[in-house]
Protein backbone atom coordinates (compact mmCIF):
# COMPACT_ATOMS: atom_id res chain seq x y z
CA UNK A 1 0.00 0.00 0.00
CA UNK A 2 1.35 3.36 -0.96
CA UNK A 3 2.09 5.75 1.92
CA UNK A 4 -0.14 8.80 1.93
CA UNK A 5 1.29 12.27 1.26
CA UNK A 6 0.53 13.40 4.82
CA UNK A 7 2.41 10.43 6.32
CA UNK A 8 5.43 11.13 4.13
CA UNK A 9 5.40 14.80 5.12
CA UNK A 10 5.17 13.81 8.79
CA UNK A 11 8.16 11.45 8.46
CA UNK A 12 10.23 14.09 6.72
CA UNK A 13 9.12 16.70 9.28
CA UNK A 14 10.33 14.61 12.21
CA UNK A 15 13.51 13.74 10.36
CA UNK A 16 14.27 17.42 9.72
CA UNK A 17 13.65 18.29 13.34
CA UNK A 18 15.91 15.50 14.54
CA UNK A 19 18.62 16.63 12.13
CA UNK A 20 18.27 20.24 13.33
CA UNK A 21 18.55 19.20 16.97
CA UNK A 22 21.58 17.06 16.16
CA UNK A 23 23.26 19.98 14.39
CA UNK A 24 22.55 22.36 17.30
CA UNK A 25 23.83 19.90 19.89
CA UNK A 26 26.98 19.23 17.85
CA UNK A 27 27.55 22.97 17.40
CA UNK A 28 27.07 23.52 21.12
CA UNK A 29 29.54 20.79 22.03
CA UNK A 30 32.11 22.10 19.58
CA UNK A 31 31.64 25.68 20.81
CA UNK A 32 32.01 24.55 24.44
CA UNK A 33 35.20 22.69 23.58
CA UNK A 34 36.48 25.74 21.72
CA UNK A 35 36.02 28.12 24.63
CA UNK A 36 37.36 25.73 27.28
CA UNK A 37 40.93 27.03 26.89
CA UNK A 38 39.62 30.56 27.52
CA UNK A 39 37.64 29.52 30.56
CA UNK A 40 40.63 27.77 32.11
CA UNK A 41 43.16 30.50 31.38
CA UNK A 42 44.45 32.42 34.43
CA UNK A 43 43.48 36.04 34.87
CA UNK A 44 45.76 38.45 33.13
CA UNK A 45 45.10 41.51 35.29
CA UNK A 46 43.19 42.68 38.36
CA UNK A 47 42.53 46.41 38.10
CA UNK A 48 42.21 48.27 41.40
CA UNK A 49 40.44 51.63 41.37
CA UNK A 50 40.64 53.44 44.71
CA UNK A 51 41.70 56.71 46.33
CA UNK A 52 43.21 55.22 49.48
CA UNK A 53 46.81 56.30 50.32
CA UNK A 54 49.42 55.18 47.78
CA UNK A 55 51.28 52.82 50.11
CA UNK A 56 48.03 51.16 51.20
CA UNK A 57 46.92 50.84 47.58
CA UNK A 58 50.17 49.11 46.66
CA UNK A 59 49.76 46.62 49.52
CA UNK A 60 46.15 45.93 48.54
CA UNK A 61 47.12 45.44 44.89
CA UNK A 62 49.76 42.92 45.91
CA UNK A 63 47.13 41.06 47.92
CA UNK A 64 44.77 41.01 44.95
CA UNK A 65 47.48 39.74 42.62
CA UNK A 66 47.47 36.47 44.56
CA UNK A 67 44.23 35.74 42.68
CA UNK A 68 45.85 35.99 39.22
CA UNK A 69 46.15 32.21 39.22
CA UNK A 70 42.35 31.99 39.24
CA UNK A 71 40.50 31.55 35.95
CA UNK A 72 38.12 34.15 34.57
CA UNK A 73 34.97 32.32 35.65
CA UNK A 74 36.65 30.43 38.47
CA UNK A 75 37.51 33.58 40.43
CA UNK A 76 35.33 33.88 43.56
CA UNK A 77 34.13 37.48 43.36
CA UNK A 78 32.39 37.36 46.73
CA UNK A 79 35.52 36.13 48.47
CA UNK A 80 37.63 38.83 46.81
CA UNK A 81 35.09 41.47 47.81
CA UNK A 82 35.19 40.33 51.43
CA UNK A 83 38.99 40.36 51.48
CA UNK A 84 39.11 43.94 50.20
CA UNK A 85 36.28 45.01 52.52
CA UNK A 86 38.40 43.98 55.53
CA UNK A 87 41.09 46.50 54.61
CA UNK A 88 40.90 49.33 57.20
CA UNK A 89 41.08 52.09 54.57
CA UNK A 90 38.25 50.69 52.45
CA UNK A 91 34.59 51.56 52.94
CA UNK A 92 32.66 49.80 50.14
CA UNK A 93 33.74 47.39 47.39
CA UNK A 94 32.45 46.34 43.98
CA UNK A 95 34.09 43.49 42.00
CA UNK A 96 33.21 42.72 38.37
CA UNK A 97 34.52 40.65 35.45
CA UNK A 98 35.84 42.25 32.27
CA UNK A 99 35.93 39.85 29.33
CA UNK A 100 38.06 38.01 28.50
CA UNK A 101 40.59 37.86 31.33
CA UNK A 102 40.45 40.77 33.77
CA UNK A 103 38.75 41.74 37.01
CA UNK A 104 37.80 45.24 38.11
CA UNK A 105 37.88 46.05 41.84
CA UNK A 106 36.39 49.42 42.83
CA UNK A 107 37.09 50.29 46.46
CA UNK A 108 35.81 53.54 47.96
CA UNK A 109 37.89 55.24 50.64
CA UNK A 110 36.78 55.58 54.25
CA UNK A 111 35.19 58.90 55.20
CA UNK A 112 36.34 59.87 58.68
CA UNK A 113 34.24 62.27 60.76
CA UNK A 114 36.17 62.32 64.05
CA UNK A 115 39.15 61.19 66.05
CA UNK A 116 38.61 58.78 68.93
CA UNK A 117 40.23 59.89 72.17
CA UNK A 118 41.43 56.37 72.95
CA UNK A 119 43.10 55.97 69.52
CA UNK A 120 41.80 55.45 66.01
CA UNK A 121 39.23 57.29 63.94
CA UNK A 122 35.46 57.10 63.54
CA UNK A 123 34.06 56.80 60.01
CA UNK A 124 30.72 58.05 58.70
CA UNK A 125 29.11 54.74 59.69
CA UNK A 126 30.09 55.22 63.32
CA UNK A 127 32.72 52.47 63.17
CA UNK A 128 36.03 52.76 65.01
CA UNK A 129 38.87 52.22 62.52
CA UNK A 130 42.58 51.88 63.27
CA UNK A 131 44.66 53.53 60.55
CA UNK A 132 47.82 55.61 60.37
CA UNK A 133 46.72 59.15 61.39
CA UNK A 134 49.48 60.81 59.37
CA UNK A 135 47.89 59.55 56.15
CA UNK A 136 44.42 60.96 56.91
CA UNK A 137 43.66 64.18 55.06
CA UNK A 138 42.66 66.97 57.45
CA UNK A 139 43.40 64.82 60.49
CA UNK A 140 44.16 67.76 62.78
CA UNK A 141 40.85 69.44 61.91
CA UNK A 142 38.71 66.44 62.88
CA UNK A 143 36.82 66.77 66.18
CA UNK A 144 37.76 64.54 69.10
CA UNK A 145 35.19 62.15 70.57
CA UNK A 146 35.75 60.27 73.78
CA UNK A 147 33.63 57.89 75.81
CA UNK A 148 33.31 54.45 77.30
CA UNK A 149 34.83 51.46 75.54
CA UNK A 150 32.55 50.28 72.76
CA UNK A 151 30.62 53.57 72.62
CA UNK A 152 32.12 54.96 69.39
CA UNK A 153 28.91 54.52 67.40
CA UNK A 154 26.72 56.05 70.12
CA UNK A 155 29.08 59.01 70.52
CA UNK A 156 29.18 59.59 66.76
CA UNK A 157 25.36 59.75 66.68
CA UNK A 158 25.32 62.13 69.64
CA UNK A 159 27.93 64.29 67.92
CA UNK A 160 25.78 64.54 64.76
CA UNK A 161 22.71 65.59 66.74
CA UNK A 162 24.58 68.10 68.88
CA UNK A 163 26.39 69.58 65.88
CA UNK A 164 23.03 70.28 64.29
CA UNK A 165 21.80 72.02 67.46
CA UNK A 166 24.79 74.40 67.76
CA UNK A 167 25.16 75.22 64.06
CA UNK A 168 22.35 77.81 64.27
CA UNK A 169 24.75 80.11 66.08
CA UNK A 170 27.71 79.24 63.83
CA UNK A 171 29.30 77.20 66.59
CA UNK A 172 31.54 74.21 65.89
CA UNK A 173 32.20 71.30 68.23
CA UNK A 174 35.91 70.46 68.48
CA UNK A 175 35.57 67.91 71.27
CA UNK A 176 32.75 65.85 72.74
CA UNK A 177 33.51 63.69 75.77
CA UNK A 178 31.59 61.42 78.12
CA UNK A 179 33.22 60.53 81.41
CA UNK A 180 33.17 57.05 82.94
CA UNK A 181 30.19 58.25 85.01
CA UNK A 182 28.30 59.30 81.86
CA UNK A 183 28.66 63.08 82.17
CA UNK A 184 28.82 64.89 78.80
CA UNK A 185 30.85 68.00 77.98
CA UNK A 186 31.22 69.93 74.73
CA UNK A 187 34.23 72.02 73.75
CA UNK A 188 33.51 74.64 71.09
CA UNK A 189 35.94 76.21 68.65
CA UNK A 190 35.38 79.64 70.20
CA UNK A 191 36.77 78.31 73.50
CA UNK A 192 33.51 77.87 75.42
CA UNK A 193 32.88 74.62 77.33
CA UNK A 194 29.29 73.39 77.63
CA UNK A 195 28.51 71.13 80.61
CA UNK A 196 25.44 68.90 80.17
CA UNK A 197 25.73 66.22 82.85
CA UNK A 198 24.41 62.68 82.54
CA UNK A 199 20.66 62.93 81.92
CA UNK A 200 18.57 64.34 79.06
CA UNK A 201 21.66 65.82 77.46
CA UNK A 202 19.96 66.70 74.17
CA UNK A 203 17.07 68.44 75.90
CA UNK A 204 19.54 70.34 78.08
CA UNK A 205 21.54 71.39 75.05
CA UNK A 206 18.39 72.63 73.29
CA UNK A 207 17.48 74.77 76.31
CA UNK A 208 21.05 76.01 76.70
CA UNK A 209 21.25 77.04 73.04
CA UNK A 210 18.00 79.02 73.28
CA UNK A 211 19.43 80.96 76.20
CA UNK A 212 22.76 81.36 74.41
CA UNK A 213 21.07 82.65 71.26
CA UNK A 214 18.91 85.19 73.09
CA UNK A 215 21.21 86.36 75.89
CA UNK A 216 24.80 85.17 75.57
CA UNK A 217 25.91 85.12 71.91
CA UNK A 218 26.87 88.80 71.96
CA UNK A 219 29.06 88.17 75.03
CA UNK A 220 30.62 84.91 73.82
CA UNK A 221 34.15 86.29 73.78
CA UNK A 222 34.01 86.76 77.56
CA UNK A 223 32.48 83.35 78.38
CA UNK A 224 34.60 80.46 79.62
CA UNK A 225 32.00 77.87 80.61
CA UNK A 226 28.23 77.36 80.50
CA UNK A 227 26.59 74.79 82.79
CA UNK A 228 23.27 73.52 81.46
CA UNK A 229 22.45 71.02 84.21
CA UNK A 230 19.87 73.31 85.82
CA UNK A 231 16.16 72.61 85.19
CA UNK A 232 15.16 76.16 84.23
CA UNK A 233 18.33 77.98 83.26
CA UNK A 234 22.12 77.91 83.03
CA UNK A 235 25.07 79.19 84.99
CA UNK A 236 27.93 81.04 83.30
CA UNK A 237 31.58 81.18 84.25
CA UNK A 238 33.20 84.30 82.83
CA UNK A 239 36.80 84.67 81.80
CA UNK A 240 38.94 86.63 84.21
CA UNK A 241 39.53 90.20 83.10
CA UNK A 242 43.13 90.72 82.04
Amino acid sequence: MAMSDSAQKGRWGWGARFLLVLVLVTAGVLSWQAIQPWLQRPLQQIILQTDIPTSEKAALQAQLNDHLADSFFGADLQRIQQEVQHHPWVSDVKVSRIWPNRLMVEASEQIFIARWQGGGLINNKGELVLVEPGQVKGFSRLPILGGLEGSAWAMSQLYRQMSWLVERDDLIIVQLTMTHRGAVELYLRNGIVLVLGREQVLQRLKRLMKIYHSHLAAKAIAIKRIDGRYPYGVSVVWKEAS
